[in-house]
């Protein structure tokens, strides 16, 4: 059973003093298929060598961006298996075990506790959102925490549908001896100045802000760094961004996140319409993955094309 003392290596953020600290960048890392969608052994590899090359300490594994939800339970266990034995000590391996009821979550934290993750992340059941009432809610995330032989983070999300979150509920949830981390996406400066609140009664709790075109912000009022789905391709810009934020140079920070902002918007496109596609285009593109497979559908026209390789090529140097 693997102990719920997480490594300072990955949690070493024990202070609101946010310009003398390392920040953590950790990515929400996305999935390397090969063309028939079976795991890409050697896409796995070369993702661990990348994020450890571009300053990354942690990746969360088969999240949103990693297409887990899509996965077979078998596929997102082997997963969790090959990033773990390829990453070793040198990035700290979160898995997504989120689902739709508390049974499920729990036969998920045991599948990647098997599978040898060092910790777990639960986010909301947005699948059946209109479905959720608050006792549901309690007992989808605290009834598997008090099982997990994992530490926990939990992927806080903007509310949908019917399933909005109190904060004194998400206090109860976060307060849990077994969170040591919030991914924070849900966009809320109300959320964020009360999390950080709650940072002060809680040393032990780790602040990732989610929200990659605004890390700096997030970061400059005392988060203690990003988990980013992008962090496969912009964790070099985002690093010199921190970087200078850590040296009081506020402005120099705003420039490299906007120049991280700029990529993405290449990749993407300004509305993000091109997401998941994009995303799977550059990694080939950089040898990184062998495919461009991907469950999600986000056509790319040849325009798309050219301008993600005048991208690539303009930030070649960082990526």
């Amino acid at each position: 059973m693997k102990s719920t003392t997480l490594s300072t290596t990955y949690f070493s953020m024990n202070t609101n003093d946010c310009l003398s600290k390392k920040k953590l960048i950790w990515s929400a890392t996305p999935t390397p298929f090969l063309d028939d969608g079976s795991l890409d052994r050697g896409g796995v590899e070369r993702l661990v060598e990348r994020h450890v090359r571009l300053g990354a300490s942690g990746l969360f594994v088969g999240g949103t961006c990693g297409e887990g939800g899509f996965m077979p339970d078998r596929q997102r266990a082997e997963l969790v298996r090959l990033v773990k034995r390829a990453a070793g000590d040198s990035l700290h391996v979160a898995a997504h075990v989120s689902d739709t009821s508390a049974v499920r979550v729990a036969e998920n934290i045991r599948a990647a506790t098997d599978a040898g993750a060092d910790s777990a992340v639960i986010a909301p059941p947005f699948m059946v959102a209109d479905l959720c009432n608050r006792d549901f809610l309690r007992r989808y995330f605290l009834e598997p925490m008090e099982a997990s032989a994992l530490p926990v983070g939990i992927y806080v999300r903007p509310p949908l549908g019917k399933m909005e979150l109190d904060l004194p509920l998400w206090d109860e949830v976060i307060a849990h001896p077994r969170v040591k981390f919030v991914k924070d996406s849900s966009g809320s400066v109300d959320c964020r100045d009360h999390f950080l609140k709650l940072k002060l009664r809680l040393p032990r709790l780790t602040l990732l802000t989610g929200h990659e075109f605004d890390v700096v912000a997030w970061a400059a009022e005392g988060y203690d760094g990003c988990l980013m789905g992008t962090g496969i391709l912009n964790a070099g810009l985002i690093g010199r961004a921190l970087d200078c934020l850590a040296a009081g140079d506020l402005a120099g920070a705003n420039l490299w996140q906007e120049r991280s902002n700029a990529l993405l918007h290449d990749l993407f496109r300004k509305d993000i319409s091109a997401w998941m596609s994009g995303l799977k285009y550059a990694l080939r593109k950089l040898g990184a993955f062998a495919s461009e497979f991907s469950h999600l559908s986000f056509p790319l026209t040849d325009d798309d094309r050219r301008r993600i390789d005048a991208a690539l090529e303009r930030e070649k140097d960082f990526l």
